[in-house]
């Protein structure tokens, strides 16, 4: 019989090759190596598409004199009040702002983004533990403005102005990139 120091080195040999051969380790061994479920991600051409059908479905009510419908999700901007101040997504709400009322989205998909998907994914698995239907835009702003999709305030005027967190991303020209 081995003995327990050489038994602990295989397992852990064995783990780690199982881990360097699988992208998705974390999913496979329930977050064993990640620290929690897997999240769901989405992306900026499946977010895009939400966000517009959603405001067609809007316009199409305002057109008709209807109540406009309200969407099954919501797009939530983790980042700093200094950096949702110069611009979000076109739809999303602060972090703030949604957990001031969570009540009020209870039962809809949570859809947080970032800067690039790392403190958004952080909350994410937050909001999971709580029980929270969530998905992580991975990405997240900097993927949008790769798309050269559009930008607004936070009361809805369009802008091109991006805050990136740190002068280190590069964003297309067509932006003023915002870093203080």
């Amino acid at each position: 019989m081995p003995s327990p120091k050489k038994f602990g080195l295989v397992a852990v040999a064995l783990s780690v090759a199982m881990f360097s051969t699988c992208n998705h380790a974390s999913a496979q061994f329930g977050g064993l190596f990640s620290g929690g479920a897997e999240i769901e991600t989405i992306d900026t051409k499946a977010l895009n598409e939400l966000l517009t059908k959603q405001k067609k479905l809007v316009d199409r009510a305002e057109q008709n004199s209807l109540p406009a419908p309200k969407p099954n999700f919501v797009l939530v901007d983790v980042r700093s009040e200094k950096e949702v101040n110069v611009s979000v997504i076109p739809g999303a709400i602060t972090k703030s702002m949604y957990e001031k009322d969570d009540a009020r989205y209870q039962g809809k998909l949570v859809i947080a983004y970032c800067t690039v998907g790392g403190r958004s994914g952080a909350y994410a698995k937050q909001l999971t533990r709580k029980g929270v239907k969530v998905q992580n835009y991975k990405g997240s702003i900097l993927k949008w403005v790769d798309a050269g999709l559009p930008l607004v305030t936070l009361d809805g005027r369009p802008t091109n102005r991006v805050h990136t967190y740190s002068d280190r991303y590069r964003i297309p020209d067509k932006y003023e990139q915002v870093t203080e």
